[in-house]
């Protein structure tokens, strides 16, 4: 018996004798299996001391036994991560849906603790530099003939963030400049108001709040600022072209009978040297008649510009005895200055209480020669620079109420006191003979 079957090989010897990389290895029974509730058929197998199983994604037999040939012969050649991946399925990873400017502005609104008002300075900024960078631009006619004004915004928002490199933000920049190249003075205005744009903008993405930014939105870098540094801005120095006495006087006469709004408005800016904002929501409770100061802090209507904001101004004789005048002509009114409806424009970025009454007492400085975007603001810088000359740079930054004392010296503190050197007095005689 053992003489009849000893030339014989059994047929799985037969088949045996083919190799891994050949389909009819494995179409010896068992050598393909099928998980169980699983349709399709696996292998399993060794391959330098790492052993897998690989689900071939077929129920047919004998294509399972042609793929598991393919898949060995690819581990054997190319290693195990290029075999599997013939036919070991790959987990589809979703593309993440592009991070948009809108996506940014909102997720950084949304752990700021900045005031809704800067908030707004630091979106609309972002907005514009992006606006100009891809070409976007605003029809501002068609807006004030009852258009949609958020068409320009929806479309700004909608640029994938990605899009804006910081090389784009340097192009913008420079190009910006070089159109005003060949004029001192409008390229003077175009630093101050490009590098105003890129540090509001900028804000957006502050290490305060990136991390917290990052936690809902995936940002891949570089981001738009990256790098990208202010221009050295020119002097700021406030130089007065205006009599402030001379000015007092006139409204005196013009405005404290016909506009008694817009008369305190501007004692307001240029006595006490008060902010728009802070006249705009100035409550009467504020005056301290008698102790001659006015209180200027946060209220349930608004929230000062910083915590440095608050103080207290010293009153005069005059001014308290003239407010203390209105005060008692209306009693009942809560606000300094009384409104008259809602601002006429509702696509500013900040609106205000008080609109009717700064544009018609905006329209008299200019018409008295204060010039400049921001009459208003000027009557500030005015008090300043006049607090500074008569009481030192100290006095007027805690008058205006800066949080930082340079702030005062390098752009409201004037120079008016008349300044020679005695050395040379009377040398140069009467004059040129």
């Amino acid at each position: 018996m053992r003489a009849k079957t000893a030339g014989k090989l059994p047929e799985d010897s037969k088949i045996d004798r083919f190799s891994k990389n050949d389909a009819r290895y494995w179409l010896v029974p068992k050598r393909l299996f099928k998980d169980h509730g699983v349709a399709d058929y696996s292998c399993r197998f060794s391959h330098q001391g790492k052993r897998a199983q690989v689900c071939l994604n077929t129920a047919n037999h004998r294509e399972a036994a042609k793929r598991a040939a393919t898949v060995y012969a690819k581990v054997t050649t190319d290693g195990w991560q290029a075999g599997l991946a013939l036919y070991r399925p790959q987990p589809q990873i979703p593309e993440a849906a592009a991070v948009t400017v809108g996506d940014l502005i909102a997720a950084a609104a949304a752990v700021s603790t900045a005031r809704r008002q800067s908030l707004e300075c630091y979106t609309k900024a972002f907005r514009r530099i992006v606006s100009e960078i891809k070409g976007i631009s605003s029809d501002r006619k068609y807006v004030a003939k009852g258009g949609d004004a958020n068409v320009w915004q929806r479309r700004v928002d909608a640029v994938e963030l990605g899009s804006v490199t910081p090389r784009d933000v340097m192009e913008w920049k420079n190009r910006r400049l070089r159109e005003v190249e060949s004029d001192p003075l409008a390229k003077r205005r175009t630093i101050v108001t490009v590098n105003s744009l890129v540090r509001n903008a900028r804000a957006l993405f502050g290490k305060k709040i990136l991390p917290f930014v990052e936690q809902s939105l995936s940002l891949a870098g570089p981001l738009p600022f990256e790098g990208v540094l202010m221009e050295k801005a020119p002097s700021m120095r406030y130089v007065s072209k205006l009599d402030p006495y001379a000015l007092l006087a006139a409204a005196r006469e013009q405005l404290a009978g016909a506009d008694p709004e817009a008369f305190k408005a501007l004692l307001l800016a240029l006595v006490c040297g008060l902010r728009r904002s802070e006249i705009d929501n100035l409550l009467w409770r504020a005056f301290d008649f008698g102790n001659r100061i006015l209180k200027v802090d946060h209220s349930e209507f608004h929230q000062l510009k910083s915590e440095d904001s608050a103080g207290v101004i010293d009153l005069d004789a005059d001014t308290t005895a003239l407010f203390r005048d209105y005060r008692t002509l209306r009693p009942r009114d809560l606000f300094v200055i009384v409104s008259e409806g809602r601002p006429s424009s509702q696509h500013k970025a900040r609106a205000y209480r008080c609109d009717p009454v700064f544009k018609r007492l905006l329209a008299w400085l200019r018409e008295h020669g204060v010039a400049g975007d921001k009459p208003l603001h000027t009557l500030r810088k005015e008090i300043g620079s006049i607090i500074a000359a008569e009481h030192g740079i100290f006095e007027a930054s805690r008058y205006l109420r800066h949080s930082d004392i340079r702030i005062t010296s390098a752009i409201y503190a004037d120079k008016k006191k008349t300044v020679t050197p005695k050395a040379f007095a009377g040398l140069l005689g009467s004059g040129a003979k």
